[in-house]
């Protein structure tokens, strides 16, 4: 069985002519169950771990991503493959989509967390103000900063 995000069958519309005639040739096969694409996971805080990918053409620019699902309830089928993008690979473009398109929202890691508590973009803003102000010049005692200043004696 088969179904899209109405969104993705706009992403096979737009597609460029050769790359729409692979997508819905990897779809066909995909629904015969003659090929299957590879399980991907949780990545910078985007969990598409329940989603899998297929490459469209041989240079692997374009992707597929979707989900196989169990059958609604009813149907003939045992499993639902359900398109959700048909994108570029470049830029994260069909991940980034695909996990907007299923409405999630990013999760924090430990590993992130750890790694934003030591970025240097991290400081407050207090802190760094402070840590860049020009600290004030010390003059020996018993002179003035004036005298220092190159007098002309």
């Amino acid at each position: 069985m088969f179904a899209a995000d109405p969104r993705a069958l706009d992403d096979l519309r737009e597609a460029p002519t050769d790359i729409r005639d692979l997508s819905l040739l990897a779809l066909q096969d995909l629904v015969h169950g003659e090929q299957r694409g590879q399980r991907l996971d949780e990545r910078w805080g985007q969990d598409l771990s329940d989603c899998r990918k297929l490459y469209v053409d041989a240079k692997v620019d374009w992707r597929i991503v979707y989900q196989e699902r169990p059958a609604p309830a009813g149907s003939l089928h045992k499993r639902e493959i359900f398109l959700i993008a048909m994108r570029p690979r470049a830029g994260f473009e069909a991940y980034n989509t695909a996990f907007h398109r299923l409405g999630r929202t990013r999760t924090t890691t430990p590993r992130a967390e750890a790694a934003r508590a030591r970025s240097p973009r991290n400081v407050p803003l207090r802190a760094k103000a402070a840590s860049s102000a020009p600290t004030p010049a010390r003059t020996p005692a018993g002179t003035t900063p004036h005298a220092q200043k190159g007098s002309s004696r």
